[in-house]
């Protein structure tokens, strides 16, 4: 049946198949373990598992009035929606850190500064691959159906990713006497193998912090994370790009004088 597709259809699916990120439907959709999708966010999940636009998509993009698809959402970095599908990642990661009782987990730390420039990674632990050595680690969602990279195999665009993240903060991290590691991913919550090991080393450290089976905390930890991705995508599809502003006035500029205090 997967031939019979047409071909963006079928290299969504196959890209599924061939790097396994069906975990999340695997999992009871309980609040208190995060899993609960609403029913717009799993819809639109599911869509784009299988290749099919969501329903009910605006025509325009609020922010440009660019024609609005599924592209176009998923690369539109005007509103901040981009930024708060990596930033989401980053915050889950430094949250499972600490649970994992890891020390000095940071967000965003300063790996380098001068006067001009200041080099950040999205997060640090201390003790994560080595005891009491730092490791660093700095994310990237990658929407692998863009015009540009739809042609290029997916394992070709991670290793591009991760050899310019490699030459952005390894040397700056070794001067700190630092690990650096780069997390990847795709927009349908498809992980890079240095993801897959980070997430293997978490489930080692939570299981043993929980005394819980490991294959069911790795397990638990891939479906946070692929959920945690599917969640912040679907707000990239319906969120609003533009800015809310109040109707009263600020700082009393409209008031008339006689009614200051």
């Amino acid at each position: 049946m997967i031939e019979s597709f047409p071909e963006p259809r079928k290299r969504c699916i196959k890209r599924k198949l061939d790097f396994q990120c069906s975990g999340w439907l695997s999992v009871i959709p309980m609040e208190g373990n995060h899993f609960d999708l609403s029913p717009c966010e799993f819809r639109d999940a599911m869509a784009l598992r299988y290749g099919r636009i969501p329903v009910d998509l605006p025509t325009h993009c609020d922010a440009d009035g660019e024609i609005f698809t599924v592209n176009h959402a998923l690369n539109c970095s005007k509103g901040g929606l981009v930024y708060g599908r990596h930033n989401e990642l980053r915050d889950l990661n430094c949250s499972l850190l600490e649970l994992a009782g890891l020390k000095q987990v940071i967000s965003e730390p300063i790996v380098s500064e001068s006067e001009d420039s200041q080099l950040r990674a999205d997060w640090a632990a201390r003790g994560f691959w080595e005891p009491q050595k730092q490791a660093l680690f700095d994310c990237c969602i990658v929407n692998a159906e863009s015009s540009s990279l739809k042609n290029t195999p997916l394992q070709t665009i991670f290793n591009q990713r991760k050899n310019k993240k490699i030459t952005t903060y390894s040397n700056a991290a070794t001067a700190r006497r630092a690990s650096f590691t780069p997390f990847l991913a795709t927009c349908d919550a498809v992980f890079d193998k240095d993801a897959d090991l980070y997430i293997k080393r978490l489930a080692v450290l939570l299981s043993k912090k929980w005394k819980s089976n490991y294959s069911k905390t790795v397990g638990f930890i891939r479906a946070r994370m692929q959920i945690c991705v599917l969640r912040s995508v679907s707000l990239c599809l319906r969120g609003c790009r533009t800015k809310w502003r109040g109707a009263g006035a600020e700082d009393a500029a409209a008031l008339p004088k006689s009614e200051w205090v």
